[in-house]
């Protein structure tokens, strides 16, 4: 009986352990020309306990990147608010609002998400396409 509990208990935490440490990507998207496009509206979240590590990676596919990128999040999945800097809560590197160059990444660590719904708000400008890849992680504690 002993070795069974033993057992138990360590497959309880291999298998906690394996699912804090995934990375999933989110469908990437382009920004082309001077359009803003709302980027991979995804249902993610950590537990209150947790962090959610997102991510987003911007490529230059055309002319030179630019524009601009944000997070958002949403409790319903139709109605999102652009996330801002909050220490502790929704910490950024490099800041909130990334200004896109080729191969330039953001991060944002959430400290017991809020959200439900996450997304990547991208504003480009005129004469350029960049692919926007978004990745994220829950982080159990």
């Amino acid at each position: 009986m002993k070795k069974l509990l033993v057992l138990l208990v360590a497959i309880f935490a291999f298998v906690a352990f394996a699912n804090a440490q995934k990375v999933y990507t989110m469908t990437a998207d382009t920004l082309n020309g001077s359009e803003t496009v709302n980027i991979s509206a995804a249902k993610i979240s950590s537990s209150s306990k947790g962090t959610l590590a997102l991510q987003a990676l911007c490529t230059e596919v055309g002319g030179t990147s630019d524009g601009t990128l944000l997070l958002q999040g949403s409790v319903d999945g139709t109605s999102f608010n652009t996330i801002t800097n909050v220490v502790g809560k929704f910490d950024f590197f490099p800041n909130d609002t990334l200004t896109i160059t080729d191969g330039a990444v953001m991060h944002c660590m959430i400290t017991g998400s809020p959200f439900n719904y996450y997304r990547w708000q991208g504003a480009g400008t005129a004469s350029d396409s960049t692919l926007v890849t978004p990745k994220y992680s829950p982080k159990v504690k």
